[in-house]
């Protein structure tokens, strides 16, 4: 920067020369002319006061932009063709400084005004319930005076009354020896005349107070209805009008004077409408146009007086209904509960999430939810309402309770000899008649000892009847666990020990086999230990019975340990009143039809009863005991069978005694409906997850089943046995399963279905043989559990697809290629490893890759053609269709196996 003039310098900043020297002298320097020389620290000076001003006049407060901008545009000339033209924009902006005196002041106003309207305010509020108060009070001072002079006037009325009772006559007669009084009110025509006088003024008065009270409440309604009318001309938008004569004494008057005010303006206007037809000519309009004037102005009469009518009304209370909601309902009979339309239900149920129609099914909690919403109470009803319902009444008629025989499971491991020991208790052969020696089903006896009657249940103790050891634990009292000396705690040992616990029935352990040289108790003890069977010599609560089936040692003292625990838990049940019991096993005879083994628990069962057992009820026809014999009554802890029900029930269901056929039949019906809704659940799960699980893979091989055994507990646990061999390659498919012998339809379903038909412990007729037969169905007859899972086992391993196993032969190198007309490409290599065969499938190799896949076409060993090359040999090999072969590939030849699986 240099020294420059002022002139100079105004034109190197682009400002006028005048403006310059005024800038100049506000920011106080020398210079005054145009020639004026200024040095360069005044131009920083002038500099700064020009950045401090913004080239602005000083104390204008003031600041202008300017911008401008250069562009081009097409336009159309008169001729329509395009043309190209400048465009020059100019932008020109001013601001201007606040100023903070002004704002101040602007702020101070603002506050004062709106501390003005907020006074106003508050003084129109308090105006506005200063004048409801006196409009209360007034309306409260007209009724006090009304009622005050209704009761004045009553009380005059009563007065007169009682003055001409003194003066009525009184006439006795006397009839033989009864008197009879009879009073007859004598009224002169002064009294009459002056009580129907009284009653007229008394009259007028109430209908001078209505009138009154109506014109003052029409009066205080219209002033509101203008109130309203002028805030919404005035934008002020509001839904209710407020009543401030809410009695119901003035709602009714208010609304009578509408009706006789409208009716008396309908009478006019349609005596006029008469005039107007008769002449003509009068009031303006002919008589169709009256008579449409008359009938619209009439509706919005009515439809007014309605609507005022309604608004002063009190509203109805509520009606809040006790609705009874069961595990499902249908919405229709839900809204018939609550008294309110379909729609409304549904619309509640779309706001929850549900998309349902009138005739589709809810469930219990949803109802619930809706009920509540809809202001009514819920009332949850269980699914077994009618069951309880039974069972209370059975528990109702109940007597006095007295001891009763403990009912004990005899539980354990397979072939550690729990029936031998039940055996030796009950002294009889019950093994010798089981197949193989294993327990196939529940055996349930009673035993009369020393130390009094005991019932046991003997559970089979193979893998496949675990359902059936866990019922027997449901309906014990006392598990005596059986363990073998010489075998200790196995799989199903820990397995009743789970079950017992499940149950909460104590537990005692009996170490059979003692008579055995291998018997080891201690190694028993410790294995119980680990399961946590502490036994009491060894500081824990469970008894501990070393005991010996085949000799008889310490059978009294595990009959001593039952009666104790026996004692000690103070087993009661009542003789009396209907029977209650659980059933045990239930089998179909031919010639006898359902036979059901049931534990009776509670009551006496006697011939004749009435029995409900599951989804199945009858009446007993005949009963007999374990052994075979008819006996009439089954009291409490006493097993029986029973003849009479028209199906098996299934193991496990509850048994009870019921008086009321129709009760039993309904009772059955809704258990019938719910297993089947139970089914078709699982049925569609398990389509929906084998759809799932099959899509974008193979067809699984499935080995379909035909199913029939000889009691339902062993069927039971069949079905579960059978169920869980199925693999993620082969599957168990049972496609019919039932209680008692083959029947020619099983054996044509199995001919349908392509299904293997198996029977346990039952037979087929003859006429399925001859149908089995002809067709060539083959029928496999089983009476060890184990036999029948194997053999279905081995099934499925055929059904396997077969494992194909790769083995490596020999791997030679290519060290030379020759060109050959015969062959090709033929192949000098040397036998690295193994053996080349010339019959094996090969694998050509390049850099440790396949590149070709296929089968040798000649091995030569110099001109002999041979089999095979060993290692360390070299040969002359040519691949069949395969001409690309190199130096330093590799020949890898290679052998498969196929290998039969097995599950």
């Amino acid at each position: 920067m240099t020294d420059k003039t002022i002139q100079e310098l105004a034109e190197s900043v682009n400002s006028p020369v005048d403006k310059l020297l005024e800038q100049v002298r506000h920011a106080g320097l020398p210079q005054r002319k145009a020639d004026d020389v200024i040095s360069t620290t005044e131009q920083e000076k002038l500099a700064a006061f020009r950045q401090t001003t913004t080239g602005a006049k000083l104390g204008s407060g003031k600041i202008t932009l300017k911008r401008k901008t250069t562009g081009t545009a097409k336009v159309a000339d008169t001729s329509g063709r395009a043309k190209t033209i400048n465009v020059e924009v100019r932008k020109k902006q001013t601001f201007v400084k606040p100023d903070p005196a002004k704002i101040a002041e602007e702020a101070k106003a603002k506050a004062e005004a709106e501390a003005k309207a907020r006074q106003e305010t508050e003084l129109k509020s308090k105006a506005d319930a200063k004048a409801k108060a006196e409009a209360d009070a007034k309306v409260k001072q007209s009724e006090n005076k009304a009622k005050a002079t209704l009761e004045a006037m009553r009380a005059s009325q009563k007065k007169e009354t009682a003055k001409s009772d003194t003066k009525t006559a009184v006439v006795v007669k006397k009839r033989n020896s009864n008197a009879k009084v009879e009073i007859k009110k004598v009224e002169t025509p002064e009294q009459r005349k002056a009580r129907e006088a009284q009653a007229a003024q008394l009259k007028a008065t109430e209908e001078a107070a209505r009138r009154k009270a109506a014109e003052e409440a029409q009066q205080r309604t219209l002033e509101q209805m203008r109130k309203m009318a002028s805030k919404y001309n005035n934008d002020e938008h509001t839904t209710t009008v407020r009543v401030i004569d809410d009695s119901p004494l003035a709602a009714g008057l208010v609304g009578q004077a509408y009706e006789d005010s409208f009716a008396q303006e309908d009478r006019e206007i349609k005596r006029g409408g008469g005039t107007n037809q008769r002449s003509g000519k009068k009031g303006g309009r002919n008589g169709q146009e009256e008579q449409s004037f008359t009938k619209n102005h009439h509706k919005r009469g009515l439809k007014t007086s309605q609507s005022n009518k309604h608004g002063f009304e009190k509203p109805v209370k509520k009606q809040v209904y006790d609705v009874e909601i069961g595990a499902t309902i249908v919405v229709s009979d839900l809204a018939q509960k609550m008294a309110v339309k379909v729609r409304e239900v549904i619309k509640a149920l779309m706001k929850m999430g549900e998309l349902v129609n009138q005739n589709q099914s809810i469930e219990q909690e949803i109802a619930a939810l809706v009920v509540e919403e809809m202001g009514h109470n819920p009332v949850l009803v269980s699914e077994t309402a009618a069951e309880d319902n039974l069972l209370e009444a059975a528990e109702e008629a109940r007597g006095e309770q007295t001891t009763r025989p403990p009912v004990v499971t005899i539980m354990g491991h397979v072939d550690h000899g729990k029936t031998s020991l039940l055996d030796r208790i009950r002294r009889s052969k019950v093994a010798a008649g089981e197949a193989g020696g294993i327990t196939q089903h529940i055996g349930a006896y009673h035993v009369t000892t020393d130390k009094g009657i005991i019932t046991f249940l003997d559970t089979p103790g193979h893998a496949a009847f675990t359902s059936m050891r866990a019922r027997g634990a449901k309906a014990t009292d006392i598990v005596v666990l059986v363990v073998a000396a010489d075998d200790g705690v196995m799989p199903q040992t820990a397995e009743a020990i789970d079950h017992a616990r499940a149950a909460g029935t104590p537990i005692i352990v009996a170490i059979n086999k003692m008579d055995k040289e291998s018997a080891d108790p201690d190694r028993v003890l410790n294995e119980l230990t680990a399961k946590e069977i502490v036994p009491e010599e060894w500081g824990g609560d469970v008894p501990i019975a070393k005991v010996s089936a085949h000799t008889g040692a310490g059978i009294d003292e595990l009959l001593d340990l039952i009666s104790i625990q026996a004692e000690l838990m103070e087993l009661k049940a009542s003789a009396e009143g209907a029977a209650q019991g659980v059933v045990i096993e239930a089998r179909v005879d031919k010639g006898r039809g359902a036979v059901t083994s049931i534990l009776v628990q509670n009551g006496t069962l006697n011939i004749g009863d009435l029995v409900l057992a599951g989804s199945s009820y009858g009446r007993v026809r005949a009963m007999n005991d374990e052994n075979g014999q008819p006996i009439k009554s089954a009291g409490p802890s006493i097993p029986v069978e029973i003849l009479g029900l028209p199906e098996a029930p299934m193991a496990g269901d509850e048994v009870l005694v019921v008086n009321d056929e129709k009760k039993a039949r309904e009772v059955a019906d809704a258990r019938a409906d719910r297993e089947r809704q139970k089914r078709l659940e699982r049925q569609s799960a398990m389509r929906l997850e084998n759809i799932m699980a099959s899509m974008g893979k193979k067809d699984i091989p499935t080995v379909n089943v035909v199913l029939r055994t000889d009691v339902r507990g062993t069927l039971e646990a069949l079905n579960v046995a059978l169920s869980e061999l199925s693999t993620d390659e082969v599957k168990v498919r049972i496609i019919s399963s039932g209680v008692g012998a083959i029947t020619e339809s099983d054996v044509i379903l199995a001919e349908s279905s392509e299904a293997v038909l198996l029977g346990f412990n039952v037979r087929a007729d003859a006429t399925a043989r001859q149908k089995a037969d002809a067709d060539g169905i083959d029928i496999r007859y089983y009476s060890i559990i184990y036999e029948l899972i194997d053999d279905v086992k081995d099934a499925m391993s055929g059904k396997l697809a077969p494992e194909h196993r790769e083995t490596i032969l020999g791997v030679a190198q290519v060290r030379e290629v020759f060109r050959s007309s015969k062959f090709g490409a033929a192949a000098g290599c040397m036998v690295m490893e193994g053996v080349i065969h010339r019959n094996k499938p090969i694998r050509v190799l390049r850099d440790d890759v396949v590149v070709f896949q296929g089968e040798l076409e000649s091995l030569r060993r110099y001109k002999d053609v041979v089999d095979e090359v060993r290692a360390g040999m070299e040969c002359g090999l040519a691949v069949k269709g395969y001409n690309d072969i190199k130096a330093l590939d590799k020949i890898e030849v290679y052998d498969v196996q196929t290998i039969k699986r097995s599950l």
